[in-house]
């Protein structure tokens, strides 16, 4: 199995043979504020040496490689982006916030322009687009009440939020507007974020989901665990021929990835809010981990790599799949998600039905 490579430090980045080559500056956190000084010649922002370490230097053979993940401010060449398409390895970066920016794709040799226009043809197709839409947010609904569930058989009173989540839920059945399923899905995701007070044993004032900044320490985790998912849905997105450009519940354009987005909306209760679950229930993030900024709460470095660390453990981990009838772990599910909504769109599949934990 191929790994993923998570970089938090400033790090160099290029090809030596078949080899990803990291040189990486030790004890230097991601550039912010004033510590940075800025190289003439390649115009990179890296921090300076401080000249009690030497660099580290690592090899990577380019083959056991899957996709990078880079948290630090990080110097790439040509010849290194020339070794990931060879290779097909993706690179995902996130800004000094822990927040998303954006991925390099390689080249896909795989991709099919039959799915993508099939994908365009059902995203135009009103009914069509509702039906896949509205399939996508009820399992979404149904997998909080699977987390929900789960924590009351615990002895925690939570009896209240899951009968208004599923009087919500059969709402969203005879929903008949994108609109509209969007607006009953935000009132039951609101009722869940109420019901977090139960389930989690930290002191906190989380009583509702605010992104834009992120206020609080839960909502700071809950914004970085989503920027990680995205990231990793794009990349299963970019495993299979499907098109990330074109989604069903988000609106297509302004150069965003709305089936990354549509995907994620499946996979957050059970990967990113079972993560967080354990990081503060398990006192191992707490609120002495954060920054308070301008922009927002943000983890600290090691913070961010204790829930990094969380976060892969939970996508690496092997469930027990029963449509499938067999052990898979959630980053393979999410890559076979995708190649469930390709058999619906290509007709090979009269239904759609996406992953729904039990």
């Amino acid at each position: 199995m191929k790994n993923n490579i998570y970089i938090f430090s400033n790090t160099i980045l290029s090809r030596k043979d078949n080899s990803i080559l990291l040189k990486t500056i030790p004890n230097s956190e991601s550039i912010h504020q004033a510590d940075i000084f800025e190289d003439e010649i390649d115009g990179v922002i890296l921090p300076p040496s401080n000249g009690h370490e030497p660099i580290q230097i690592k090899h990577l053979p380019a083959e056991s490689i899957d996709s990078i993940y880079s948290f630090g401010e990080v110097k790439f060449n040509t010849q290194f982006f020339k070794c990931l398409s060879n290779y097909g390895i993706t690179v995902n970066i996130f800004n000094y916030y822990g927040q998303y920016v954006g991925s390099f794709l390689p080249i896909n040799k795989d991709s099919s322009g039959k799915i993508h226009i099939l994908q365009y043809k059902s995203y135009c197709d009103e009914s069509d687009r509702l039906y896949v839409a509205k399939a996508i947010l009820i399992t979404a609904i149904k997998n909080i009440l699977a987390n929900l569930k789960s924590y009351l058989y615990s002895g925690n009173n939570l009896e209240n939020y899951i009968n208004q989540i599923s009087s919500l839920l059969e709402q969203m059945r005879f929903s008949d507007s994108i609109e509209n399923l969007m607006g009953i899905e935000g009132n039951a995701r609101n009722i869940y974020y109420q019901s977090w007070g139960e389930i989690l044993k930290q002191e906190s004032d989380f009583e509702k989901r605010i992104k834009h900044p992120p206020i609080g320490m839960i909502n700071s985790l809950i914004s970085f665990g989503n920027s990680l998912l995205y990231a990793v849905c794009i990349n299963e997105i970019f495993r299979t021929k499907l098109t990330p450009y074109v989604g069903f519940i988000h609106e297509t354009g302004d150069g965003k990835h709305p089936l990354v987005y549509d995907i994620a909306e499946i996979f957050k209760p059970v990967i990113v809010d079972k993560v967080i679950f354990r990081v503060i229930n398990l006192n191992m993030i707490t609120k002495d981990d954060f920054k308070k900024t301008s922009k927002g709460y943000y983890l600290k470095d090691e913070a961010r790599k204790i829930f990094v660390e969380e976060f892969e453990k939970r996508l690496s981990s092997i469930i027990h799949h029963n449509r499938l009838n067999r052990r898979i772990s959630y980053r393979s599910i999410i890559r076979m998600e995708c190649y469930n909504l390709i058999n619906y769109l290509s007709g090979k599949l009269n239904s759609y039905e996406p992953y729904r934990a039990e």
